[in-house]
């Protein structure tokens, strides 16, 4: 009976210790509510501009359980714009949870409203968060827009 038990408890530990690898693997996604706040361009030189954005945002995540799920804050960025039209963008966003804890994020992206974004830890829960994902980018309504994510979440 003893070594029936040994086994279980060494099964049941096992299991345990590996559902935390899986979770932290996780493929995750969702969508971005977000609100310009302010668009400022300024022509750097004749025919290109630098405009610098500034937005508050919302995260949705396709799993309401996912501890980023409702997180908000804002967003800053900044838009190089060429003279033939073509552009691209960068920034960072810094969103807060319910409980105070901060989830750091920058993102990077080109013209046809597609990019990156990477995970940059923050604090609490968030301390230790790493991952990058894909998105894209749809105007919506007036000063909102959608942006659709997926990737890897840790």
């Amino acid at each position: 009976m003893n070594a029936r038990k040994r086994i279980i408890y060494t099964g049941l530990l096992a299991i345990f210790c590996a559902s935390p690898a899986v979770s932290f693997g996780a493929k995750c996604g969702g969508t971005n509510i977000n609100n310009t706040v302010t668009w400022s361009p300024t022509e750097i030189v004749k025919g290109t501009t630098l405009s610098i954005l500034r937005f508050t945002s919302v995260i949705v995540s396709d799993d309401p359980s996912a501890p980023f799920h409702l997180v908000s804050g804002e967003c800053v960025g900044g838009f190089p714009i060429s003279p033939d039209g073509k552009t691209s963008s960068s920034g960072y966003c810094s969103r807060k949870d319910k409980d105070g804890d901060v989830l750091n994020e920058e993102w990077a992206g080109s013209g046809g409203g597609v990019g990156t974004l990477k995970l940059l830890g923050g604090t609490g829960k968030f301390a230790k968060a790493v991952g990058a994902a894909q998105f894209r980018h749809t105007p919506l309504y007036g000063t909102t827009a959608s942006v659709r994510w997926t990737g890897d979440c840790q």
